[in-house]
């Protein structure tokens, strides 16, 4: 299109197609936020379309193009909600026959499906009725979109594609086999699991098949479940709702082609549904159908595969994996669990989910939870992996990292925690003589049963000191001594950081002609992946260490077998640690905290697919999710009434174990749940403490908390239950035991409570804050600083962290040698309510700056201090009703003000080189984020030279093993991004170690210096910028979007000087601290202050509400007010007072009486003081409310909106009788106090002697008097003030024109 075309009529998947091809190169790009300034735009008016537009669509469906996966939800309860009894529903009866009505409903889901594919012209992916009613439907956007005008249709959602969640380790034997050592007698015997996952094996010997290779050559070829090749006591049902070939990740691979065969071709679900309910393999290659309690601990250790927590469960596959990719068939799954072979008839329901699927940076409002809390509704459990933090290298101490549906408050979460030992894999040592064999872990992707001869023995030499990583590729030379060998590589450094990943090791020794790889880790034995290509084997330190000399000497041979795996057992020396890569979860933003509890996941051993009776070790929380689902069905088995709730608090309470670091100190509740699980206690249980209000959570937090440090003491009460199911009373002592601490947070209890038979009692937690106590507080197992290392092994980034101080543990009921748990959590920080106490900024005749008066109370306490951020606005975006976008939580990318910045004038104020200026961008969104994570990204393109196309882009990002945001700029090359070497910023221009309150916020600042864009006051350019996010959760990943702006970063229209904070493009947020804003000659405009530390207020958009943390103010052109046009009639030179009554009347700030009169030796009313100061804030945007707060001020009084706007300021209380006395003359001292209120009440503290005479250091404003007197509001010349004294007019206008040169710097 020509390059100055309008654009407002492209969509936002145009601009998704710009931003996932090119990543919008070029500037214009489709807005959705129009210019400050400029309400009247056809942008704003497609704004106003968009709300109109039916409720059932989201707001990324409103706008998407092309092919894509849609779930369309039909009205009506599903089929299992409305023909079982509540009886059902609570687990309390079994179900009803009602096969008719089923299929009556299923059929119609079916017309309507049927109907809505042929109207879109979609294809059906797949129906649901049982938990919902509803389509997934893959099509045209457009097309679909249709449907938001069927009465028929609820909802109309985009499906988010799920992966599996990386697998991984092997659980401490005693662990695993409570039901036998501990003779809990409990084995799961005929619970009903079904395992949503990448399929089962069910030919393999650890579920009752054949157990070999024949049998699962066999069963790939058929389209059911093959008579012969599985034993229906184990596998009652199943069915593969995607195939071998499906992908959701492309769209070639898109739609599954479904049959009646759940078998396994990817691994990852045989090896959970063995960990779940396994039989165990003996020596003999054949399945164990024993008695399980009276297996010995040696008998277990001589098995090829234990047996796991409930080996006598029953399994129902639903395979939602091809062998390779993504899957969006989670939600059809789901919806099978209440009818597994679809006939109907919901007798053959499941009781427990197992699900392992998810992604990074979960959010809580995903349509995968939803279909979570409907099965818990509907009485079945689903137990979640945490996810293993894959996105982060692994690291797991990574805020909020745990993915969906992880995040459902009604499934139950699994953390992975360390056993006292776990599974390794053998390794023969062929020479030198001496040692003959070493443990350590073998790669996942290379078939070790599969070998040709000769390919699992190596000799081993060392990679060149150069590459000993070998993340880089191998030289000629280097290629020419390595060829035909195994190469040893140091998988991580000193420090534990891991600088690539296997995939690129192994490419780089197969290109150099390498036939194996050996790796050494100094950290615990982890999973590695490696290739198809090669074999390769991961070693611990102490194994490495053995083979070291005869690395060095060039003679160390080594030999791999299949036979080899799984085959030895090592001590940890780690017990209830958790496993580094464990997702940490929510820290209380949206109301709940996960994960739930730890198991074992650690090296463990399970059945491997394709295998015949073989095993693997993997580690992981999947492997964790499993262990916990074989001891939820223990549990079952116990308590068939038990509702979700109840098993869920039962296996919480009874994880009595607590997750600790090396140094036994805790680990805290969002990142371990209530501790490590206890099989036998859990079955042995009785009673159960869960959240009173959301009893689904069982835990409890507070959330986070925001206290000014001025605020009082704050108490806040929870309830919790105590539900006895015994036939006997309990009564248990009430204690906390503390995983993180803050100064002036404290739990307390009642000493005991006691619950009678088959009853329920509550109790209260109760949390004391005190804010004048409160510290920024890390916990003491958390790394304070972390480092990213890249392919290369060179450090890509390393600060300090960011961190929540958090007051977490745990309520611990005891009664005798029972002890029983459930984590509460709490959250405060310190907030400033900062604001610059006007709504304009007006600048002197001949001025080009002008002071901006901070008021209010700033923080400067305990780790926090009060910062802000100055911009020139150029952006004002609406906002985005919630009901229109794909997930709430997506209110955090929808853009509310962007602005921008530059020092390089203030550097040339100052006598220093412009061009060692920064630029600055700062953006509010109208929803926090709990962090700025990869599952909202925010961006700024960057125009440099105004030829209409982006040069650069700035874009929030995460450096793997690396929690803190980060800033990347790229610069366009040829149609794509390419990052720019050495330009990766810590968002809001710091690290950690300067909190800037990252996280639970809605305000970022994205910096990048000058130079790196190619501009200098030789070279300035011609700059615009447009500001755009994106979501993880949108059909089309755009939320919002801007139109450019331009600014000019060495001669902007405003730019600012104030305190420094020692953080570029930040300023100190204090009452006693300056800020200053300069311009150019004559500029009108509106600036954009973000104060960060500010709470987060109302930000619902409703009545002018924006949030507390940004303000915008107008700034006025020069004061061309004439004084002498100015003065009242009845003001004359002679009085002292006059400057001061012009001052005022220059400004507004009053404007006498009726005939150009001030009456300046009357008294002030109380009412026109208020006046008065409202004015003179700057007369803000106000609603007063609709009934008065005082009873003598009626709505209609002449002042009523100030009287009112003063006293929802603060800065009057009125009188203890409910009055206000607006018609009374005010006094001297309760100016002050009006002045000391306005002021925002800063920290003073008052002299031990007054000044005056007659204001003893006991009045009741003796503070607020000699505030106002230190800051010569009064300037006596004796030693009375008179306080009770009234104040004339003429007074009050001299001491509020002090007030405002004094403490505001104006005028």
């Amino acid at each position: 299109m020509p390059k100055n075309t309008p654009i407002w009529g492209l969509s936002r998947a145009c601009l998704s197609a710009t931003l996932g091809v090119t990543m919008a190169i070029t500037a214009g790009l489709p807005a959705t936020a129009a210019p400050a300034g400029d309400p009247d735009t056809p942008v704003a008016q497609d704004i106003a379309r968009n709300s109109r537009e039916h409720a059932v669509l989201s707001d990324s469906m409103k706008k998407a193009e092309g092919n894509i996966p849609v779930f369309v939800q039909f009205k009506g309860k599903g089929a299992y909600e409305q023909t079982q009894s509540p009886a059902v529903l609570a687990n309390k009866q079994a179900p009803i026959n009602k096969q008719a009505e089923v299929q009556a409903i299923k059929t119609q889901v079916q017309s309507q499906a049927q109907a809505a594919a042929q109207s879109t012209g979609a294809k059906t992916l797949y129906t649901t009725h049982n938990i919902m009613r509803g389509v997934a439907l893959q099509g045209d956007a457009a097309q679909i979109r249709a449907l938001a005008n069927n009465p028929e249709v609820e909802r109309i959602t985009p499906i988010v594609p799920k992966k599996k969640q990386n697998a991984g380790s092997v659980v401490d034997t005693g662990a695993a086999e409570n039901w036998a050592r501990e003779n809990s007698g409990y084995t799961g015997k005929d619970v009903k699991i079904a395992v949503v996952d990448s399929g089962i094996d069910y030919t393999h010997a650890d579920f009752g098949g054949p157990g070999t290779d024949e049998a699962y050559r066999r069963a790939k070829d058929s389209a059911t479940l093959p008579d012969g090749l599985y034993d229906p006591q184990k596998l009652v049902g199943g069915y593969d709702m995607a195939g071998d070939g499906y992908n959701a990740s492309t769209k070639e691979h898109a739609l599954p082609i479904p049959d009646a065969n759940p078998l396994d071709c990817s691994g990852h679900g045989t090896h959970v549904a063995g960990t779940i309910a396994g039989y165990g393999v003996g020596a003999d290659n054949t399945a164990f159908h024993g008695d399980y309690s009276a297996l010995s601990a040696d008998a277990l250790h001589r098995m090829r595969i234990a047996p796991w927590a409930s080996p006598e469960a029953r399994l129902v596959a639903f395979r939602i994996f091809g062998c390779a990719g993504t899957s969006a068939l989670t939600l059809k799954a789901l919806d099978r669990v209440l009818d597994p072979n679809d006939d109907g008839d919901f007798s053959d329901r499941a009781d427990i989910v197992n699900l392992s699927a998810g992604t990074d940076y979960g959010v809580f409002d995903e349509s995968t939870n939803y279909a979570i809390g409907e099965l818990y509704r509907q009485g079945v459990l689903t137990v979640t992996a945490a996810g293993n933090a894959a996105s982060q290298n692994g690291a797991g101490d990574t805020y909020s990292i745990s993915g969906g549906p992880a995040t459902s408050a009604y499934a139950l979460t699994v953390a992975n925690s360390m056993g006292a030992t776990q599974s390794a894999d053998r390794v023969k040592v062929l020479s030198p003589a001496g040692t003959s064999e070493i443990y350590g872990r073998y790669t996942t992707k290379y078939d070790y049963a599969r070998h040709r001869e000769g390919e699992l023995t190596g000799q081993v030499v060392k990679a060149p000191a150069s590459n000993l990583y070998g993340c880089a590729p191998f030289t000629a030379e280097e290629a020419a001594r390595l060829k035909g060998k195994w190469v040893y590589l140091d998988w991580d450094n000193t420090s534990g950081a891991v600088p690539c990943g296997s995939a690129v090791r192994f490419a780089n020794v197969e290109r150099a002609g390498g036939a194996g790889v050996v790796l050494g880790t100094g950290q615990p034995l982890t999973d590695i992946a490696g290739t198809a290509a090669l074999p390769g084997v991961l070693l611990p330190s102490e194994q490495a260490e053995k083979i070291r000399p005869a690395l060095a000497s060039g003679t160390l041979t080594l030999r791999l077998d299949d036979a080899l795996r799984t085959g030895a057992r090592i001590e940890t020396g780690a017990a209830d640690q958790p496993n580094p890569a464990s997702a940490r979860g929510a820290h209380g933003s949206w109301g709940s905290i996960k994960p739930d509890v730890s198991a074992p996941g650690t090296g463990i051993a399970s059945a491997r697919a394709g295998s015949g009776a073989g095993a693997s070790t993997l580690t992981g929380t999947s492997m964790s999710a499993a262990y916990v689902c074989g001891v939820a069905a223990q549990l079952v088995e116990e308590h068939r009434s038990y509702s979700p709730q109840q098993l869920k608090a039962t296996l919480m309470n009874t994880a009595v174990h607590p997750v600790h670091d090396a140094q036994n100190r805790p680990y805290p509740p969002d990142r371990v749940g209530s501790g490590r699980i206890d099989s036998a206690k859990a079955v042995n249980n009785r009673v159960l403490v869960y959240n009173a209000a959301r009893p689904e959570q069982v835990s409890d937090t507070f959330g986070v908390l925001e206290y000014a440090p001025d605020a009082p003491v704050s108490v806040l009460r929870r309830e919790m239950v105590v539900e006895n199911t015994d036939p006997i009373a309990h009564t248990y002592l009430l204690s906390y035991t503390a995983s993180t601490e803050v100064p002036g947070v404290a739990y307390s209890l009642p000493e005991s409570v006691t619950v009678p038979p088959g009853g329920r009692t509550t109790f209260t937690v109760a949390l004391t804050v005190d804010p004048a106590a409160l510290a920024k507080t890390a916990e003491a197992t958390a790394n304070t600083a972390q480092r990213s290392t890249g392919e290369d092994g060179q450090v890509v980034a390393f600060g300090a962290r960011q961190y929540v101080a958090s007051a977490s543990g745990q309520v611990v009921l005891t009664e005798g040698d029972t002890t029983l748990r459930v984590p509460v959590h709490a959250a405060p920080k310190l907030v400033s309510k900062m604001r610059v106490a006007a709504a304009e900024v007006q600048f002197e005749r001949g001025q080009q700056q002008a002071q901006l008066p901070l008021s209010g109370t700033g923080v400067d306490q305990g780790g926090y201090r009060s910062l802000l951020g100055a911009f020139e606005l150029g952006v004002t975006s609406g906002h985005i009703p919630t009901e229109d976008l794909s997930v709430s939580s997506d209110q955090r990318a929808d853009i509310q003000y962007a602005g921008a910045a530059s020092d390089a004038a203030a550097l040339a104020a100052a006598g220093k080189n412009p061009n060692d200026g920064s630029l600055y961008f700062g953006i509010s969104t109208w929803g926090n984020w709990s962090e700025v994570t990869p599952r909202s990204t925010y961006y700024v393109f960057i125009d440099t030279d105004g030829d209409g196309t982006n040069d650069y882009r700035l874009h929030t990002m995460r450096a793997a093993g690396v929690d803190y945001p980060l800033v990347q700029l790229s610069r366009a090359d040829n149609g794509r991004w390419v990052p720019v070497d050495g330009a990766l910023y810590p968002l809001n221009n710091t690290w950690g170690s300067t909190d800037t309150n990252t996280m639970d916020s809605n305000t970022l600042i994205m910096g990048v210096p000058l130079r790196q864009l190619g501009l200098s006051t030789q070279n300035p350019g011609s700059l615009s910028y447009t500001v755009a996010t994106t979501s993880s959760y949108a059909t089309t990943p755009i939320v919002d979007a801007t139109e450019a702006v331009k600014f000019n970063p060495f001669t902007p229209t405003f730019w600012f000087t104030g305190t420094a904070s020692g953080v570029p493009g930040l300023f100190v947020d204090a009452p006693n601290a300056s800020l200053t804003v300069h311009r150019t000659e004559g500029a009108e405009g509106k600036l954009l202050l973000l104060h960060l530390h500010n709470s987060t207020g109302n930000l619902n958009g409703a009545l002018g509400a924006t949030g507390d943390r940004a303000q915008v103010l107008n700034v006025s052109g020069e004061n061309t007010h004439n004084t002498v046009r100015a003065r009242f009639t009845d003001v004359n030179d002679a009085n002292t007072a006059t400057p001061d009554i012009d001052w005022l009347a220059e400004r507004r700030i009053t404007r006498g009486y009726p005939g150009g009169t001030f009456h300046p030796g009357e008294d002030t009313e109380r009412g026109a003081a208020a006046a008065f100061f409202y004015r003179l804030a700057g007369s803000p945007a106000y609603t007063p409310p609709q009934q008065s707060p005082f009873t003598d001020v009626p709505t209609n009084h002449p002042f009523y909106k100030e009287i009112a706007w003063m006293h929802q300021a603060g800065i009057t209380t009125g009188w203890a009788d409910g009055t206000f006395r607006p018609h009374e003359a005010a006094t001297r001292e309760a100016m002050a106090a009006f002045f000391y209120r306005a002021a925002g009440s800063p920290a003073y503290t008052p002299p031990e002697k007054s000044p005056f005479e007659d204001v003893p250091t006991g009045a009741r404003f003796y503070r607020e008097i000699t505030w106002a007197y230190e800051k010569k509001i009064f300037t006596e010349e004796t030693s009375l003030l008179k306080p009770a004294a009234t104040v004339r007019r003429e007074a009050a206008a001299t001491m509020i024109h002090r007030y405002a040169r004094q403490v505001l710097h104006r005028g």
